[in-house]
């Protein structure tokens, strides 16, 4: 039995809903109020007025990608502004000369804030080394690019055929150029990097256990559950089992599943569940893939990834095992196809809404309305970061029309349940997955180049703490966690300032000073 006084505790059950102190017993939260009023006990931590909110809730990203961004390369700007700048990073990888075995990664450039203003080549990773693999996300992590080692180890020559869904990049005189665009084609190389060393994965993934917890992330969504080479629920028991903490629910890739035999069964651990199964509908917008109704530039109305009718089996599967869909819909195209197919289906959960759309990027008024009068419940979990980070390829890939239903934040809390989450590393930020500089996006609603993006549209600090809490928990089904009051996990974290007070710019700068999770502390900033 533990006492917490005197602090600016943010219980989570509304956006103003603030208690002195709290008392924990046996990991869950038991009492709530004024320090005067705290129960007797010889236990007592002095919280020193500083600010606590409930453990945070990330409930769309991609750990394994994290896993491998943090033992790799940040292609990012500030440090990396041109392919010439990302060569010599790679250079200095502690992995650089290592041997034939070992992998060069990276993450996060986009080809259009490099100098050159095009993707990096086979031959730009070739002139860095031809003796080991190299692998490299694009910002979106649907998209990647190696050099000719990697793509030998995948078996990718200038006959190998475009997967489902996906392009392999080659030179007019038909060589791969190394640019593997979508995630079918990327996965060719994720899976010959994967297959060659499992336990290297597992180390990895345990090593991020620190890096949520020092973004007071204490539970998570794994959007890229896999079945090949290996299956992702291995991998997160055996992290688990070596010691990394966040609760985690999967989900699984559906073109991997609808043809896989073996069925898809509940886990009996409470910080492991298999939660869902996760629909590709399109691409990016800053690929330029988003499926729109609107075209590109270029001419192009970006990629359908699934029809009407594969989705329609999904949520025949998810419905028969008792799991959620997670659909990635950028485009308005997209988007409205889900609404078309799926709006008058009747839900299947109880717990949580059964359908979610993932980015929800491009939402007019009559989709918004179209949402909200539909007889499926639906969720909307979307990325502040993306605007934050990748304004220009919003503005340049998208009219004036287009640009003002991107991210309506506002819009999608009034319509049906929203939560804010990162799907890191997926963006060309070096931070993707702070969830306060995706706050100080939500409220602010200004990009990192001073660009606003649909003022109207900007939430209060409140409901983006809510979004990473509260409501976060209710779309995920994680009942037990998002808010500190009584019966619920005692997971929360103590902050460097109060969000709540700070000018809107300085939210992104809050740091999380402290990390507990069930009454235990698991993380302390040094």
């Amino acid at each position: 039995m533990t006492n917490y006084v005197n602090g600016h505790i943010f219980t989570g059950e509304n956006e103003t809903a603030f208690v002195d102190a709290m008392q924990v017993v046996d990991g869950r939260v038991t009492w709530t109020g004024a320090t005067p009023d705290a129960p007797q006990t010889d236990n007592v931590v002095d919280l020193k007025h500083q600010t606590v909110l409930p453990g945070l809730l990330d409930i769309h990203t991609h750990p394994k990608y994290i896993a491998d961004a943090l033992h790799g390369v940040a292609c990012t700007p500030p440090e990396i502004n041109s392919i010439s700048d990302m060569q010599a990073a790679l250079r200095k990888s502690p992995e650089y000369g290592q041997g034939a075995d070992v992998w060069l990664e990276g993450w996060g450039f986009d080809e259009t804030k490099l100098a050159e203003h095009r993707t990096p080549t086979v031959d730009d990773l070739d002139a860095v080394t031809t003796d080991q693999p190299i692998f490299i996300y694009r910002s979106d992590c649907h998209s990647s690019i190696g050099n000719s080692k990697a793509l030998a180890m995948a078996g990718i020559t200038a006959d190998t055929p475009d997967p489902e869904g996906g392009h392999i990049g080659h030179f007019a005189d038909g060589r791969p150029n190394g640019y593997m665009q979508e995630v079918a084609a990327s996965q060719l190389l994720i899976r010959a990097k994967s297959a060659q060393n499992y336990q290297q994965d597992v180390t990895n993934m345990r090593n991020t256990s620190d890096h949520y917890l020092a973004n007071g992330l204490v539970a998570i969504g794994e959007l890229m559950g896999r079945k090949q080479p290996y299956d992702s629920l291995r991998l997160y028991q055996d992290a688990m089992a070596a010691g990394f903490k966040p609760q985690t629910a999967i989900y699984y890739v559906w073109d991997e599943l609808k043809n896989d035999p073996d069925p898809i069964l509940p886990t009996e651990n409470e910080n492991l569940t298999i939660a869902g199964v996760k629909v590709f509908m399109d691409g990016s917008i800053s690929g330029e893939t988003a499926w729109n109704q609107q075209p590109y530039p270029s001419g192009k109305n970006g990629i359908q990834l699934t029809t009407g009718t594969d989705l329609m089996a999904a949520v025949t599967f998810a419905r028969d095992h008792q799991l959620q869909v997670a659909v990635h819909a950028m485009g308005d195209a997209a988007i409205q196809l889900i609404l078309d197919t799926t709006d008058q289906v009747t839900p299947w959960l109880s717990d949580r809404p059964s359908i979610r759309i993932e980015h929800a990027t491009l939402l007019s008024d009559a989709m918004l309305h179209q949402i909200q009068a539909a007889k499926m419940q639906y969720a909307l979990v979307t990325q502040p970061i993306f605007y934050f980070a990748e304004d220009e390829s919003y503005r340049a890939y998208l009219s004036p029309q287009q640009f003002k239903t991107a991210y309506r934040i506002k819009s999608m809390l009034e319509t049906t349940a929203t939560a804010l989450s990162s799907d890191a590393p997926c963006t060309p930020w070096a931070e993707p997955d702070s969830p306060f500089i995706a706050m100080q996006a939500a409220v602010n609603r200004t990009a990192v180049n001073g660009d606003v993006v649909n003022a109207d549209e900007a939430i209060s600090i409140g409901q983006a703490v809510l979004a990473y809490t509260k409501w976060a928990a209710e779309i995920a089904g994680l009942s037990d966690s998002g808010q500190l009051t009584v019966g619920k996990r005692a997971d929360f974290v103590v902050l460097n300032q109060n969000p709540f007070t700070v000018v809107a710019e300085k939210i992104g700068e809050t740091r999380v000073k402290r990390t507990w999770i069930k009454g235990q502390c698991v993380y302390e900033d040094q």
